[in-house]
């Protein structure tokens, strides 16, 4: 009875925040028990029965009973329930959980991975689970225990809704904490200024998960106090190649780019050639989105702010890049709509920022074509004033100097070096990720950061006032992680760091700096996705800032133990060599009316799939279900499945990527 109170009580008291309160019935041992549930009208702190809180994003439906909450999101297609238990381990309290909301659950598992625990949690594991290809549902589970007590999160929906409602369901994991949990803090210390011990301690850890990560080379550059303390290469330019990397070897940064972007906006703002707050139309009247609507709406600031509810699209930059052009790719935004409300939720949308750049750039010079104004404006309000003498966007001057060379794995998960022309798809959206550099360049852009606008020779650059706009939250992404303008704002154990990340098809990029502390770190790399052991040299270097808990080293260990063991997994349903008659079916020409043709044929050793920039060997892959796919096995994209299906005679295969479906019907 106190915990049908209490639910309540806390319903009645978040009801403020709720529209379309009503008060539910269900039945519980013959009894009535009144909840209530509704949909909340903005960003809302809930409360379990046992005092747990989370927070929930506005739009979301919410229904609480006994120690159940379940959360919807606005389109009713996925489904977050919280439940607690106190089994002995975390298989048990994940089965339990499971068989109090749906007694006949039976799905098999998938992949179960174990966390290292961290933040006052004893114990962290996820699970997911098999679905089937027609369900197209994505459901796992994640538990954390604290004590005796497990707190399980199960999670239920379509992919395209966790795909646009990614940032909702993280800062419901995020933010969830229970009573008596402490977590770690580096609130009011001072940082540390690394000494040469200290340095030398950080690179022999970076170079050994260097090393454990499979990652060819790297460059480490940092900068405290005003002063570059170090600027160091590890590993190689190129795997079979015995060019070492140093701290002038240029790398591809990705989306890091989108940070000096914004910093060229906010020169161009300073001069008057337009204001945050102006309306794109009033710049390029010609630019639309497939929603009339949102695109009144748009100043110049939302599009730079992952706030529009416009999705990621990329699968359009894959095909057809070399015919690409600024114009082009701005032309093809009238297709695309949004997924979820303006300003209701962080969505990460290239296309938008790359869509800003040109637009700012165009303001300041009309004359030129798009991608022209853009570099010019580049040179002349970022790099030039800077100080970033080797950053460029021209793939043709990259290769007359020192530069890695891009890595991706094959689907046998063997890191292959590929060309510098395989980046080439994001020179038609550079203002989003198609920066090349070095630590050299990126650590004098860090100081300017912290300096607010003043360089190293003490010359004012930019105001103060529109460097910081830059940095203030337009949309959460997680509980204590946000988006500003090109910029990603984070509380780190209570210390704000600012940055962003990059990742292309064959490089990874982490930047971010302490503006409490006067330090950055940057870390470049020359192989795709090497998030995590970017993360993890992240934490190293906050535990030696501010003596954090060693969780580096073993935030190491799991990952190189949880990715060899997810590979395994996952090959497991993999035919590298599948039967000929069954890939003959397949043979001809598909064409899909925005990407364009691609080519399925046999060859030599096996069969391909050629989309004129790039083409791959093809393999199948084995669903749960009985269905069979057709996987690139090569890079750049090994990995995507082709779904085949006939229909009134005639084939065609489904590319799903993120909230998308791509037809390819085949022609001949």
């Amino acid at each position: 009875m106190k915990k049908r109170i209490l639910i309540c009580a806390l319903a009645y008291l978040a009801s403020a925040h709720f529209s379309g309160i009503k008060a539910c019935e269900r039945e519980n041992s013959g009894t009535e028990d009144k909840i209530m549930t509704g949909k909340l009208d903005q960003d809302t702190q809930l409360t379990t029965a046992s005092g747990c809180t989370f927070t929930v994003e506005k739009g979301w439906e919410v229904s609480q009973y006994d120690d159940i909450t379940t959360l919807k999101e606005p389109a009713g297609e996925l489904t977050v329930t919280l439940v607690e238990n106190n089994e002995k381990t975390a298989e048990e309290a994940i089965a339990a959980a499971w068989k109090k909301i749906q007694p006949d659950f039976a799905r098999a598992i998938q992949f179960n991975v174990p966390g290292v625990a961290s933040d006052g949690w004893d114990e962290i594991v996820q699970c997911a689970y098999d679905t089937t290809t027609q369900e197209s549902l994505l459901v796992f589970a994640f538990a954390r225990r604290f004590g005796s007590i497990w707190y399980i999160g199960l999670v239920e929906g379509t992919k395209a809704a966790a795909d646009r409602r990614g940032a909702g369901l993280g800062l419901i994991a995020s933010s969830f904490k229970t009573p008596g949990l402490q977590e770690e803090s580096f609130a009011g210390k001072k940082a540390h200024e690394l000494n040469q011990a200290q340095l030398k301690e950080f690179m022999t850890f970076v170079e050994d998960a260097r090393k454990q990560c499979e990652v060819p080379g790297a460059a480490i550059g940092i900068i405290q106090n005003g002063k570059i303390i170090l600027a160091q290469g590890l590993g190689v330019r190129e795997l079979g190649k015995d060019e070492a990397v140093t701290p002038e070897t240029l790398f591809m940064i990705g989306s890091t780019t989108k940070s000096l972007t914004t910093l060229m906006m906010a020169r161009l703002i300073d001069e008057g050639k337009f204001a945050w707050d102006t309306p794109v139309r009033s710049l390029m009247p010609e630019f639309l989105l497939g929603d009339e609507a949102i695109t009144k709406q748009l100043c110049m600031k939302h599009m730079v702010s992952a706030s529009t509810g416009m999705p990621r699209q990329d699968a359009e930059l894959m095909f057809n890049f070399d015919c690409a052009t600024p114009e082009l790719r701005i032309a093809e935004m009238r297709e695309m709509k949004p997924t979820t409300g303006f300003g209701e939720t962080f969505q990460y949308s290239n296309s938008m920022v790359s869509a800003s750049g040109y637009i700012a750039a165009h303001a300041a010079d009309k004359s030129k074509k798009l991608g022209d104004a853009y570099n010019s404006a580049m040179q002349s309000q970022v790099f030039d004033p800077v100080g970033m003498k080797s950053t460029t966007f021209d793939f043709k001057e990259v290769v007359k100097h020192d530069h890695a060379a891009p890595h991706n794995c094959n689907l046998k998960f063997t890191y292959m070096p590929m060309t510098v022309s395989d980046e080439c798809w994001v020179e038609s959206i550079r203002p989003a990720g198609g920066a090349w550099s070095n630590v050299i360049d990126m650590v004098k852009y860090m100081l300017v950061e912290l300096n607010k606008g003043v360089t190293a020779e003490g010359k004012r650059i930019i105001s103060e006032e529109n460097l910081l706009k830059r940095r203030e939250t337009q949309i959460k992404i997680a509980d204590k992680l946000s988006y500003g303008l090109g910029l990603m704002m984070e509380d780190d154990h209570g210390v704000l760091s600012i940055g962003h990340g990059g990742n292309t098809t064959g490089f990874t990029t982490s930047m971010f700096f302490l503006p409490e502390h006067n330090i950055g770190l940057v870390v470049l790399t020359n192989v795709r996705m090497a998030n995590s052991f970017t993360g993890i040299v992240q934490r190293k270097f906050m535990e030696l800032l501010f003596d954090g808990k060693n969780l580096a080293q073993e935030l190491l260990k799991n990952n190189v133990e949880q990715t060899k063991s997810i590979r395994a997994k996952y090959l497991e349903d993999i035919v590298f060599e599948p039967e000929a008659a069954w890939l003959k079916q397949f043979v001809g020409t598909y064409t899909h009316p925005t990407l364009g043709n691609m080519v399925v044929r046999e060859c030599a050793d096996g069969f391909e799939c050629d989309a004129r920039v790039w083409k791959t060997k093809l393999g199948q892959k084995k669903e749960h279900d009985g269905t069979c796919k057709l996987i690139f096995t090569e890079v750049p994209l090994a990995g995507l499945t082709l779904l085949p299906q006939e229909e009134d005679g005639r084939m065609r295969l489904i590319l799903e990527i993120g909230q998308h479906k791509y037809t390819f019907e085949r022609v001949n």
